[in-house]
């Protein structure tokens, strides 16, 4: 690249590079694809709140640890603002193809797993959804009532998920964060949540959308062999997430976000309600299924 990164973004602020599409979904960032000296690049720009949310040093650290192992694009730089330029992984991201491997996703996430790299931070899943409770209750944001219940449920168990050994993890692995490569290949982007955590919470991220998704990448996993001990992690952590988004979700609609992004919140947050309860229920069937 013939121009700082610096030099770069200024010009793209000043619209003397256009970028040529956007980037759909991201709750964190507004991502725009532009060429320059016929490389494709992309553009993320911090969304109101993000920077609140996010370490940005932290992900930075993250981000040069998956480029490493060969499972994510170049980072060109961070910005003071938390905005970023990556290279332009040309792909789809999986929420728009009609099929993918989940052999080859499951390598890239064992890559991961397997590397056993501690970045020097844990994610700590119960107190970050007990924070964004504490911000709801503020707010005077009203919960459902299926939210207690099920939150509850997981709390029950919570020495037994905080047991487990934690590693890097990207800890936002649903399938919009996972590119299918025009090479074949499989890799991961967006690190804003990127710690250490139970693996596992990262295969119950690919359920974000389906939980059956994400149980299907478990078996995966896990080699056609699932035991209980998975089966309650998986679940729990599934349970946990969509509560952990749900509450993101109502903030970001009690704030008036929803015009920046183009989202309904009040509805994103009933559906990751609804997911919560399906992983639940799902728990409790694959569990007689297996006779576990």
């Amino acid at each position: 690249m013939n121009i700082s990164s610096k030099q770069l973004k200024t010009k793209l602020e000043k619209e003397e590079i256009k970028p040529f599409f956007r980037l759909s979904g991201g709750m964190m960032n507004k991502s725009f694809v532009f060429k320059y000296e016929d490389k494709n690049y992309v553009w993320y720009i911090p969304t109101e709140q993000a920077n609140e949310m996010v370490d940005r040093k932290l992900e930075e650290k993250a981000h040069n640890e998956f480029y490493k192992l060969g499972i994510t694009s170049k980072n060109i730089d961070f910005f003071e603002d938390g905005g970023k330029i990556n290279e332009f992984i040309e792909g789809k991201s999986l929420n728009f193809v009609d099929s993918y491997d989940l052999e080859k996703i499951s390598t890239t996430i064992h890559k991961l797993h397997d590397a056993k790299i501690n970045i020097g931070r844990d994610y700590l899943p119960f107190e970050k959804i007990i924070n964004y409770k504490n911000v709801t209750n503020e707010m005077g944001i009203k919960l459902d009532d299926r939210f207690y219940k099920l939150f509850d449920y997981v709390l029950s168990n919570r020495d037994f998920l905080e047991s487990q050994e934690k590693v890097l993890c990207h800890n936002d692995c649903q399938k919009s964060n996972i590119i299918q490569a025009n090479d074949g290949n499989y890799y991961i982007i967006d690190f804003e949540f990127a710690m250490n955590n139970d693996p596992y919470f990262d295969i119950a991220g690919f359920g974000n959308n389906d939980v059956k998704e994400g149980y299907e990448l478990l078996k995966v996993y896990c080699n056609n062999n699932i035991t209980l001990s998975d089966l309650i992690r998986f679940f729990n952590w599934r349970i946990l997430l969509s509560l952990q988004w749900y509450l993101v979700a109502l903030i970001k609609h009690e704030r008036g976000e929803g015009a920046t992004h183009g989202y309904n919140f009040f509805e994103v947050g009933m559906i990751f309600l609804e997911n919560a309860t399906t992983a639940l229920n799902m728990f409790d069937e694959k569990r007689k299924e297996l006779n576990l």
